[in-house]
Order: structure tokens, then C-alpha cells, then sequence
């Protein structure tokens, strides 16, 4: 038996000292205080606002033009690399394409295709980007009527 004042004890619901591997619940009064309420009052409470932000930070990115700039760098680097690539596979091969026969070197004619699916790539999302625009000039349309009946 354990005295008292163990620490391995914890008081019980009458003051007395339980042992700490007790399975019932301590009561409501020894409950930690820093418990937060789980009940409907505490979710209709405001939450806390964040202090209002002091005018002397400075902004952490640096804006459109640097992100310009980071993309003409990033696009000249592929660039290059497309050069060398092309460079370096100008063995000539024979292309057929609807019945045309034609000589290019592979490089280029690798380069090509890419530049064919990017504007396929880009026409698909082009008449994609048409529908959303044609979709949202509807949807504020009907807002705006809305609003108009609303008044």
C-alpha cells in the first residue's frame, strides 16, 4: 500500500487518494482548466482577431516583375538546352506525313512535334477557358437579376 501523499496517486471524487491507473474518470472539478468547452456556446463565440498588421514589414515576395523576371530566366535556360538538344541530333531521317516524303534532322523534327502539341495543348485550352468566361458572364447575370428583384 502506497501512502498519502505518493504521487502515483491522484485524489479521488471525495478528496481521497485513488491510485493513478484507476480507469474511472476524474470528476468535473479536477479537470484541467485549459480544457476548451465543446458545447454550442463555444462554437457561436467570436474567435479571437489577429492583431492588426504593423505598417513597417516588409512583403516577403517581390511581386509581378519578379516573377517575370524568374520565368524569362527559367525560359532562356530551356532554350538553350532545346538548342543543344538540336545540335546534337542532326542526323537526317525521312518523315512521311499524309503521303509527303521529306528529309529533316531528327532534332528538328523532334522540336516540331513538340511545338504541334503545345498548340493543340493550348487550343484545347483555349475553348476551355472560352466556356468558363461564357459561364460566369451567365452566372452574373443572373446574380445581377437577383439582386435587382431582391430590392
Amino acid at each position: 500500500m502506497t501512502a498519502p501523499d505518493d504521487p502515483t496517486r491522484t485524489p479521488g471524487p471525495d478528496g481521497a487518494a485513488r491510485p493513478a491507473d484507476d480507469p474511472t474518470p476524474a470528476p468535473e472539478a479536477t479537470r484541467p482548466a485549459d480544457t476548451a468547452p465543446t458545447d454550442r456556446r463555444a462554437a457561436e463565440r467570436p474567435a479571437a482577431q489577429d492583431p492588426a498588421p504593423q505598417k513597417d514589414e516588409v512583403p516577403s515576395s517581390g511581386g509581378k516583375t519578379a516573377t517575370t523576371w524568374i520565368a524569362l530566366i527559367l525560359g532562356a535556360i530551356v532554350l538553350v538546352l532545346l538548342l543543344i538538344f538540336v545540335i546534337q541530333n542532326n542526323v537526317s531521317a525521312r518523315f512521311q506525313y499524309f503521303g509527303a516524303e521529306f528529309d529533316l534532322p531528327l532534332g528538328v523534327a523532334m522540336l516540331l512535334a513538340a511545338i504541334a502539341g503545345a498548340l493543340v495543348m493550348a487550343l484545347v485550352g483555349s475553348v476551355r477557358m472560352i466556356q468558363m468566361g461564357w459561364t460566369i458572364r451567365k452566372l452574373r447575370k443572373q446574380q445581377e437579376k437577383v439582386q435587382r428583384t431582391l430590392r
